[in-house]
């Protein structure tokens, strides 16, 4: 999950559990409040009977036993009853439909504390008062029908509230996330522009006070630090390369003199040709290491021409011919296209080479029959060179990359090589918008294949 995403949804996730916590408070709240409200309106309809029968007793001076209760105002399905201490009715309202209470109920009652239940919709409360030296209990029973309406219609309002409150937050959180994030945006872009062509050119941002411009700050420091090793490696690299050519070259070439004289014996010859070998090994290796080095240098795409490419696959065959004879090559070209049949790459001629002599000579070293199938194809979108032997199918120890530095395969053991001859094809083919892989066919078959794009 991107940061982006993590934040919008971290807000969204606070914001609308704070959103809901404050909705549901306001609603018990609210509820309680119109709980309490009708409550006292009960207590106070319950003191208002209670006058009235005190009222009658004291004009009557005998006891109640049937009366029309006058209160100044009555309730919604409101329903009331007067029973003495034996729990006997001494009236009621409603005869179809009396309030019934439960003996444990009734028990509950003190002079102090009234009763209070509710029942769905329905809200009874009893209330104690004393009439002369008798006891006797008032209970009133009614509906709460326009506070129940205004709890439904607040419940639905706070739903709708809250979906749509609910979709907006999350709509503008996200944009919110996004618009804050913009400068990280832009920062991960110019990160991703650099290469080791352009370390030396810092990141600039507008506000010089942000966390973002603190970062690319630090970011530009950690560049110049890289810049300036990366320029030092590079320069002992070359520098070392160079000046190791001309004395492995001087000594290749003393070899090949003692070779040639005939007063040396064989023993002596075959000790120096294995030295020879070592010297062209070594040769070998400074060389890639001068082609790494000039390729880290960077290569002017702007200066690539139209290169023939069968043209330099016989070049290059003709040269390792003349290293060894048996070298043989079979081409071949398949045009998948309507279109007339184009050979041509743009490019550097003498990577190119390089590219495709490591390659080829790839092929023959590590063939079983020194042969070498090269197939040219042209495609709508790309041009494909196959370069296939047939031999043993290399494997890498630890799973490590067939084109990284230094890295041989298992068919490998008995052949001259620093492994770097893979690396440089892969970095060249690079360079040249151009790509490289490997896989085997068939048992005891290996196939290159470069894609160049048209």
């Amino acid at each position: 999950m991107t940061l982006k995403n993590r934040f919008a949804l971290l807000f969204s996730l606070f914001f609308t559990l704070f959103f809901a916590v404050v909705l549901l408070i306001v609603y018990t709240l609210f509820s309680d409040y119109r709980q309490g409200d009708f409550y006292s309106r009960l207590i106070n309809k319950a003191d208002q009977i209670s006058f009235e029968i005190e009222k009658h007793y004291k004009s009557s001076n005998a006891l109640i036993t049937d009366v029309d209760v006058q209160t100044t105002y009555k309730l919604v399905n409101e329903r009331v009853a007067v029973i003495d201490i034996n729990r006997k009715k001494v009236f009621q309202t409603s005869h179809s439909n009396p309030i019934e209470l439960t003996v444990k109920q009734l028990e509950a009652l003190s002079t102090s504390q009234p009763f209070y239940i509710s029942n769905n919709e329905i809200e009874t409360v009893a209330k104690l008062f004393k009439q002369g030296a008798a006891h006797f209990i008032v209970i009133v029973s009614a509906e709460d029908f326009y506070g129940n309406s205004k709890i439904e219609y607040l419940k639905v309002l706070f739903y709708w509230t809250f979906s749509i409150g609910f979709i907006l937050l999350w709509f503008f959180s996200y944009q919110l996330s996004r618009r804050a994030l913009v400068p990280m945006d832009r920062l991960r872009e110019k990160v991703q522009e650099i290469t080791f062509q352009n370390l030396n050119n810092p990141i600039q941002f507008e506000n010089k006070k942000d966390e973002i411009s603190a970062l690319a700050s630090a970011f530009n420091h950690m560049l110049e630090r890289i810049d300036k090793a990366y320029k030092r490696q590079r320069e002992f690299t070359g520098n070392a390369s160079h000046e190791l050519r001309t004395p492995i070259a001087r000594i290749g070439t003393q070899v090949e003199n003692l070779l040639n004289e005939k007063s040396v014996d064989n023993q002596l010859k075959n000790s120096l040709r294995s030295i020879h070998e070592d010297v062209y090994h070594l040769s070998d290796v400074v060389t890639s290491l001068l082609i790494l080095s000039r390729l880290d240098e960077g290569v002017k795409t702007d200066n690539f021409k139209p290169i023939r490419i069968d043209e330099i696959i016989f070049d290059v065959t003709d040269k390792l011919v003349k290293i060894w004879p048996d070298f043989k090559l079979q081409f071949e070209i398949e045009n998948k296209t309507n279109e007339e049949l184009i050979l041509d790459v743009k490019g550097d001629e003498t990577l190119l080479k390089i590219a495709m002599t490591n390659l080829l000579k790839n092929a023959y070293t590590y063939s079983d029959n020194h042969q070498v199938k090269v197939t040219y194809i042209l495609t709508g979108n790309t041009q494909i060179v196959q370069v296939f032997n047939s031999g043993e199918v290399p494997a890498f120890k630890d799973n490590s990359p067939m084109f990284q530095a230094f890295s041989r395969g298992t068919n490998s053991y008995d052949k001259p090589g620093s492994g770097l001859g893979l690396r440089i094809i892969q970095r060249i083919l690079s360079y040249h918008q151009a790509s490289i892989s490997f896989n085997s066919p068939g048992q005891n078959q290996n196939l290159f294949e470069v894609n160049f794009k048209r």
